[in-house]
């Protein structure tokens, strides 16, 4: 009769423990899963976490980008307004001045003085996905109109530099951005 004999076998591994058997992981295994799994999620959240907030910043440079060329725009509209009304072209917006140029429901273009990007009247409010300066929700952004007919800003007559700037805060930081443009008359 053969006697059966197990041959034990012969297997190294780092940690100098014997070898595996098909029982299952032994506790050492577990902790330096566990550990692996952990770090790659504390990876990925770091990741998703990261992402969301530079979207945000980008989210607000973009409509800070907009809301200054539409403040562009609504002085634009302005001067051709005056051109088909038959009035100067300058006529609201003329001299140094700082303003805040709304649209109304009814397409009316409001302009009001106010003292400076600051100035409650210039924080844009939203509604229905409009902002406009009048009604709404308040948002985080300030729009402010600034003009100047002087020979230094603008050195052509019938000339008009208008800056529209546009500031909020993020994270407790001061942001802004800003677009200057010269109107002219030329009618």
């Amino acid at each position: 009769m053969k006697s059966k004999i197990k041959k034990r076998k012969n297997c190294f591994n780092v940690l100098m423990f014997s070898c595996f058997n098909d029982k299952g992981f032994g506790i050492l295994e577990v902790v330096i899963a566990t550990g692996i799994i952990t770090v790659g999620m504390v990876a990925v959240i770091s990741f998703i976490t990261q992402s969301y907030y530079v979207s945000q910043v980008n989210k607000n440079k973009f409509i800070a980008t907009m809301l200054a060329q539409e403040g562009i725009e609504l002085t634009r509209n302005v001067r051709d307004s005056n051109w088909v009304g038959g009035l100067a072209w300058n006529q609201n917006i003329v001299g140094d001045g700082t303003y805040r140029i709304d649209v109304n429901s009814s397409g009316a273009i409001n302009i009001i003085n106010v003292s400076g990007i600051d100035d409650a009247l210039s924080r844009l409010k939203i509604d229905s996905g409009l902002y406009q300066h009048s009604l709404g929700t308040d948002t985080i952004f300030y729009r402010l109109i600034t003009t100047a007919n002087d020979a230094a800003s603008c050195p052509a007559a019938n000339c008009l530099q208008v800056t529209s700037e546009v500031k909020w805060s993020e994270r407790g930081l001061a942001k802004n951005y800003a677009i200057t443009v010269e109107l002219y008359n030329w009618k």
